[in-house]
Order: C-alpha cells, then sequence, then structure tokens
C-alpha cells in the first residue's frame, strides 16, 4: 500500500482519495491529472482486498477503482463498500471496463465511471461525485433537523393539558390531540376525518352549531358548554374557537379548544409527501414545519391560563400572552432574563427563591406544585404554580414548562366565607345567651323599679336609697343595651322596617348630631336629590348613624370636620365581590366622613368585629360599628369602609332601594294608661323562669288585672280548660320546655278562638321570620321590660292596638 499526496494542500479543502489500483504507472497518470485540474487532494493507493476494506474504514471522500486486479477486483469491492460506506462515491477508473459493464456498475450504486484511454473526464467526475455525496449529506442533515424540530414540538403539545383540535370549514376535524382518546373513547384515527357531529354527539353538537357558524365567518368564539365524557357523565367545558385565515384573508377552519382536561397533547399536521427533488422536499417540509409552529403559537397565545416555556439552566424562553398581560410586559422585554428575576417574581418577597427552587426541582425531573400569592403590576394576585420537566424522545430534559392557574376570586371567596362563618358563630354564641340573660334583667330590673314605687309611695324613699336604685336600675339597662347590641351585630334583633326618606330621617337628626358632636367639630349635612325611598327600622337606624358620628368624634379629638352625605348608588358584580351577601343593584347611600386620625390597614380589616376596639380600657365595648355592620345587613345592605392613617375615615351605609313608593306613616296610636280601677280582663302568664313569671304577675296584679299563672304550656292549657269565666289575653315565654310558646298560642286559640296573644322573649328568633321582621299576626314585648312597658303593651294588645315590638 502506498500514499502520495499533492503539495500546498489545505486540510480543508483537501479531497481524501483512496485509489484501489495495482498499476503504480496507472497511480501517477491519475493523480497527474488531478493535480493538473487544480484538484487539492491527498491519494492512499491500495491493490488487495485488505488495504482496501482497512482504507475504506477511514472513510475517504471519494473512492477510485479499477476494474481487473491480480487477485481482487472492482465489483467485488464495489459491493463491499456499499455495504460499508454507501455514502462515499465510488467511480470506476479502467481501460476493460466496457459500456455494457459499467452501466450494471452503476445500477449496482457506482457513483460514474472514466475510463483510462479518457483520463481528462477524472477530475470533473470527482468534482461532480463529491458535491452530489455532500448535497445528499446536508439533505440528510436538514431532514434529521426536520424530524428532530417536529419530535420537540409534538412533545410541548403533549405537555399542555388542553383539548385542542383543528377543524376545516367542512366541520371534519383535520386533526386531534390524544386527549380526545380519553375525552371521547375513540382512537385518533377514528376522528380524524369525521364529522363534529359524529365525534362529540348531536346533542352537544346542536348546541355548539350556533358558535360554529360564527367562528367559520371569522368571528372568534369562547364559552362555556356541558360535553359527555366517553359517553356517559356531563363534564363543564370552557370552549374557545380561534379562525385559521389564508394569506387572502379567507377562514379556512378553525382551532377548538377544551379547557376542562388533564392532560394536554396537540397532534402536528402531517408531513405532506415529498417532492421528486431534493430542493422542493426541503421547502415543502420547511413549509410544514412553519405551519406546524404558527399553529402551536395560536394554541399557546389563545391560551387563557399563564404559560410558559423556560430553559433548563433557567433562563425564560417563552411566555404567552395572558401571562405577559399579568406583569404589563412584553414577550422581548422579559425572554432570556434569569426566570425568577422577571416581574412576575421580583415585585414579591421571597417569591423569587420560592420560583428558583421550583425550577431546580423541575430541572431535576420533578413535577412541582405551589400555591402562591404574587404582587404583579397588575395587583396582588393568587395562583397555582406547577412547573414540569419537557423531555424528548430520548429521555433528555430540553425545557421546563411552567403553567399557573389564577385563584383570585377562589380566595376571596373563600375569606368572605371564612368571615361569615365567624360571624355567624359569635352570633349562635349570643344567641345561646341571650334568652337567660334577659330573664335575668327582667327581674333585676323589673324589682328595682317595683322597689323604687313603693318605697316612693310609702314615703320612705331616701336620697341615698334613691340614687342607688337609680344607679342600680341604669346599670341594668346598660346591661340590656349590650345584649341588643349582641343581638345586632348577629342579625338576630327584631326589626320594625317601613319605607323611609333618608333625607328627612338625617336632616331630622341633625340638633340631636350636633349636640353630640360638640363645638370644636363642624358638622355638613348634605342630601342628595331624588334620593332613592328604602324599607328599614328607623330607630335602629338612627342608632346606627348616631354610633357612626360618635365614633367619628372620638377620632377629631383636636376639632375637626365632619361630613353625612346621602345619594343614590348602583353597585356591580365588581363592586360586592368581596362581600358574599350583598347583591348587585340600585342603593340609596348614607355616607359618613370625618378628617380624623384615621385608621390602619390592620385596624380596617377587624373594624366590623365585635369587642375589637382601639379605645383604651373602660372607653367602649367594641360593638358600636360590629351593631351598625349586623343591621345593615340584617336590613339587606352593605357597609362599605375607606380609611388611611392621617387622611380621615368615610363609611358608607347601602340600603336597598324600595321598589314601590313609600306609604305615608301613621301616626303612632295612644299608649294605655300605667294604672286605672280594677279591671275585669282576666291574663293567663305563662312563663318557666319562676323569678321572670313572679314578677310579671305581681306588675299585672298591682295593675288591676285577675291573673293567673302557668310554668309551662301543658299547665297553662289545663288552667285554660277549667276555667267557666273567659281569658282574654294570654302572656307567654316563646322558649319553654316541652312546649313552645307557638305552640301554646295555636292549641289555646282552638280553645278560646278570640284569645289575645302576647309574646315576651329574651331572644326572639324563635318568633321572628328569615331577615329579622316579624311574622304577620306577631305581637312581642322583648325581654327585659318594665313596669310601665308591660301595662303599655297589654293595654295595646287588649284594645286591639297594635301589633309590633315594645
Amino acid at each position: 500500500m502506498t500514499t502520495s499526496q499533492a503539495q500546498s494542500l489545505d486540510p480543508a479543502s483537501c479531497i481524501r482519495i483512496l485509489l484501489l489500483e495495482d498499476s503504480a504507472l496507472d497511480a501517477e497518470l491519475v493523480a497527474n491529472q488531478l493535480g493538473a485540474a487544480g484538484l487539492q487532494f491527498s491519494l492512499e493507493r491500495v491493490w488487495t482486498r485488505e488495504q482496501f476494506l482497512q482504507a475504506l474504514d477511514d472513510r475517504p471522500d471519494v473512492i477510485l477503482a479499477d476494474h481487473v486486479l491480480p487477485q481482487f477486483d472492482g465489483d467485488t469491492a464495489l459491493t463491499l463498500a456499499q455495504q460499508r460506506a454507501p455514502e462515499i462515491p465510488f467511480i470506476f477508473v479502467s481501460g476493460t471496463l466496457t459500456e455494457e459493464l459499467a452501466v450494471q456498475a452503476l445500477k449496482r450504486g457506482a457513483t460514474d465511471y472514466v475510463v483510462k484511454q479518457r483520463l481528462h473526464r477524472l477530475p470533473e467526475a470527482v468534482r461532480r461525485a463529491i458535491a452530489e455525496a455532500r448535497k445528499r449529506l446536508a439533505l440528510r442533515a436538514t431532514e434529521a433537523e426536520l424530524h428532530q424540530s417536529r419530535n420537540r414540538l409534538r412533545q410541548i403539545a403533549d405537555a399542555l393539558p388542553v383539548l385542542i383540535a383543528y377543524v376545516d370549514t367542512g366541520q371534519h376535524y383535520r386533526f386531534a390531540n390524544r386527549a380526545y382518546e380519553d375525552w371521547f373513547g375513540l382512537a385518533l384515527p377514528d376522528i380524524v376525518g369525521r364529522h363534529v357531529s359524529e365525534v362529540s354527539g348531536e346533542a352537544t353538537y346542536q348546541r355548539v352549531r350556533p358558535a360554529i357558524e360564527r367562528v367559520l365567518a371569522g368571528e372568534r368564539q369562547s364559552f362555556e358548554t356541558s360535553v359527555p365524557y366517553r359517553n356517559a357523565s356531563l363534564r363543564q367545558v370552557q370552549v374557545d374557537y380561534v379562525p385559521e385565515r389564508d394569506a387572502d384573508g379567507r377562514v379556512t377552519g378553525y382551532y377548538a379548544l377544551g379547557m376542562d382536561v388533564s392532560k394536554r397533547k396537540v397532534a402536528e399536521a402531517a408531513l405532506r409527501d415529498l417532492n421528486e427533488s431534493l430542493e422542493s422536499q426541503v421547502r415543502e417540509r420547511t413549509r410544514a414545519l412553519l405551519q406546524s409552529q404558527a399553529r402551536l403559537r395560536a394554541m399557546f397565545e389563545t391560551s387563557l391560563q399563564h404559560h410558559g416555556l423556560v430553559s433548563p439552566e433557567g433562563r425564560l424562553l417563552d411566555a404567552n400572552t395572558t401571562s405577559l398581560e399579568s406583569i404589563l410586559s412584553t414577550r422581548e422585554e422579559v425572554v432570556g432574563r434569569v426566570f425568577w428575576e422577571t416581574p412576575w417574581f421580583s415585585g414579591t418577597p421571597g417569591a423569587p427563591g420560592i420560583a428558583r427552587t421550583m425550577v431546580e426541582r423541575a430541572a431535576a425531573g420533578e413535577t412541582v406544585r405551589q400555591e402562591l400569592t404574587l404582587l404583579l403590576p397588575t395587583g396582588e394576585r393568587s395562583f397555582d404554580y406547577s412547573m414540569r420537566p419537557l423531555r424528548d424522545a430520548d429521555d433528555r430534559l430540553v425545557a421546563i414548562v411552567p403553567e399557573a392557574v389564577e385563584t383570585t376570586a377562589r380566595r376571596q371567596a373563600e375569606e368572605a366565607l371564612r368571615q361569615s362563618q365567624k360571624m355567624e358563630a359569635v352570633g349562635q354564641l349570643t344567641g345561646g345567651i341571650a334568652h337567660d340573660f334577659n330573664n335575668l334583667l327582667t327581674v333585676i330590673g323589673g324589682n328595682i323599679d317595683m322597689a323604687r314605687s313603693r318605697a316612693e309611695r310609702a314615703g320612705q324613699l331616701e336620697p341615698r336609697v334613691a340614687a342607688a336604685l337609680e344607679n342600680a336600675q341604669r346599670g341594668a339597662e346598660r346591661a340590656a343595651a349590650l345584649t341588643q347590641r349582641l343581638l345586632a351585630f348577629s342579625r338576630r334583633q327584631p326589626l320594625q322596617p317601613r319605607p323611609l326618606d333618608l333625607n328627612k330621617l338625617v336632616l331630622g337628626m341633625c340638633e340631636l348630631l350636633r349636640r353630640s358632636l360638640g363645638e370644636t367639630i363642624e358638622l355638613e349635612v348634605s342630601t342628595g336629590p331624588g334620593l332613592w325611598p328604602v324599607e328599614a327600622d328607623p330607630n335602629q337606624l338612627e342608632a346606627a348613624i348616631l354610633n357612626l358620628v360618635v365614633n367619628a368624634r372620638d377620632a377629631l379629638a383636636s376639632g375637626g370636620r365632619m361630613v353625612i352625605e346621602t345619594s343614590n348608588a348602583y353597585l356591580d358584580a365588581s363592586c360586592v365581590a368581596n362581600d358574599g351577601e350583598a347583591a348587585p343593584g340600585r342603593y340609596a347611600v348614607v355616607c359618613v366622613t370625618d378628617t380624623g386620625c384615621g385608621m390602619t390597614e390592620e385596624t380596617r380589616a377587624r373594624v366590623f368585629e365585635p369587642f375589637f376596639t382601639t379605645k383604651e380600657v373602660g372607653r367602649g365595648t367594641g360593638l358600636g360599628l360590629s351593631m351598625v355592620y349586623g343591621f345593615i345587613k340584617q336590613s339587606g345592605g352593605h357597609v362599605q369602609i375607606e380609611s388611611e392613617p392621617g387622611k380621615g375615615t368615610c363609611v358608607k351605609l347601602y340600603l336597598p332601594r324600595l321598589a314601590r313608593e313609600a306609604a305615608h306613616e301613621a301616626e303612632a296610636p295612644c299608649r294605655g294608661e300605667l294604672q286605672g280601677s280594677l279591671r275585669e280582663e282576666t291574663v293567663l302568664v305563662a312563663e318557666d323562669d319562676d323569678d321572670v313569671r313572679a314578677y310579671t304577675v305581681e306588675c299585672l296584679r298591682g295593675l288591676g288585672y285577675r291573673v293567673l299563672e302557668a310554668h309551662d304550656g301543658a299547665s297553662a292549657l289545663r288552667l285554660l280548660e277549667r276555667q267557666e269565666g273567659p281569658v282574654q289575653l294570654l302572656l307567654t315565654d316563646v322558649v319553654m320546655p316541652g312546649m313552645s310558646g307557638r305552640e301554646l298560642a295555636d292549641r289555646a286559640r282552638q280553645m278560646h278562638p278570640g284569645l289575645q296573644i302576647l309574646f315576651t322573649s329574651g331572644y326572639t328568633r324563635d318568633a321572628i321570620a328569615s331577615g329579622g321582621r316579624l311574622e304577620a299576626g306577631i305581637t312581642i314585648i322583648p325581654k327585659p321590660f318594665t313596669y310601665a312597658g308591660l301595662a303599655s303593651k297589654v293595654r295595646d294588645v287588649l284594645e286591639g292596638r297594635t301589633t309590633s315590638l315594645q
């Protein structure tokens, strides 16, 4: 084996030639011919089978072979070259090769042939053979790159948990991702080519048909509908239809995306058949690749979830429009940056470290999920974040796919529910103690009142005793007011709503409010024209406004300005989104604004909680604003508070507009006299608390009534059965063991149809309907009641003058 090499060779452009030739002279002629043609080459000459196979392993650029050798031949060499290195051009250079043999050699894989008598053709044949080989090599590299790109795009599409399909203008599926197999229970070959109605079912198709017609007209569609899962249970799916247009703007089909799925796969369109020429095949495959990328980009961009693509090193490769809109940035501003240093995380303390850890775990092959609350340029928003690794066909990590589903609205709803449950718990506690507590206050306050009255009639009421009894009575009244405030907060106080003109009510309070504020605070009252009427309890509403004014007065310790305004307002769904009980609609508003010290965000978040107060011990119970909150909520309204430290406070009370015109208020009827001559009426008292019953009976007898007493409902019914004379009034507690006051009243009226009923209770929830309004025909005197209050209420009921609360 010999080697010869041309001089001044450039290794980058040098042609490596393997020459199978037994004649040294012919080899020299070949080398001279190639050199004369200006080729740069290195030539290795061999003439045996072993030498040829060994040189073939070095992968020369071209093989030149004689046809006949002493112990070897060109045909065998061609067969070996085709088996081991078919990509190397093989040219016969022989003086004995006939034209017929040459044609057969070309059919078996030879690139060309040159007879030794025409060696001047050899350089051009070498150049052409090497050029064609390089062209074939470039084509194979391009095809490999296209195949790799296609696999990568399919893997990315399969990582998206979305039902995705492409439908032509005839409403036939042209492709569908593998999520369709799981959803509809059909193999992909059974879906592609079929009509939409055949896959989704006729009922589903008829529901979405109007949307399909609109998207084929060029309108993007987004809606929710129910789709049968595997022809069984219905599932609610968020559907997006996006039209596809050609270069002339005509709709050629549409993309269908279903958002309520666990997996997302996208099938690429099949590559078109290769064209006859290699150049046209490359152009066609490139076009198909660009079209697939455009479709994937369209699916990526139309997703309502936050999607992105991150390199294994942690740099952002891409992000969809939904995600970019949340940070008010463009793709160019964030692509290429370290993912955890982008605006999605940089504005939230601690978030960059969490995001970096998630990326590192995903790069290690783990699917990571995390709930995050982020401070974005568009505001504070909550997300269910996930990061998953993206692998190629060889299971190598190629990228990381971050996804985020926004949960802001859900968390706000959960927080509203927690607040509602907390308020409900306090209300349950209040209701549990109110009955017994008011019974005690009835006995305490009633006996104080009775002791003072008897001492006055006997002329034995000394000044010190009178002062002590007066202090005790005020304490009992304050305790009763405290219980009433607790009931107001828990929305269990009985209300007497009636049509109201808020302007008239506010103007009527002006003098009282000015006296409450003092001379250092300027009060301005502004009433809005055309104010809508409302329906509310006027006494409770006045108490609520007075509470707000007194609180504002405390915030204006050094003087200042306070404004009370009335106006009309419409609250839409966004205004009441954080209040699970308020409904959108029309409201009349009372707004109390002060220029005081204001509140911090933490104080504002707790201001309506019962017993919460910023005042020093002894200056407040913490029930004022909670009472306002409970009353407004019980009246179907909404409370809004705005405040900042040093900038004052604004509290707005929203009361629903009354649909009908307000009726004129009737004059209050005259109350019955406190005492009189001996009366002929008989009153039956049913009360399970011995002390309250004894006090009530003594008061009624002192008023001149004939009184019967019973400790429960059964005893009261037995007394009614034994009475020969009529009983005019049944005074009964609402809550009693064994038989409630309501049940007793119903059975007693069956026995005596004309019997008047007066209920009493320390906790009136069982006597009122939902919303805090008295049921029709119910008259009640709430505990604790006074001697005078009992006397007046009994006369009103006996004379048919009232069906309301005391």
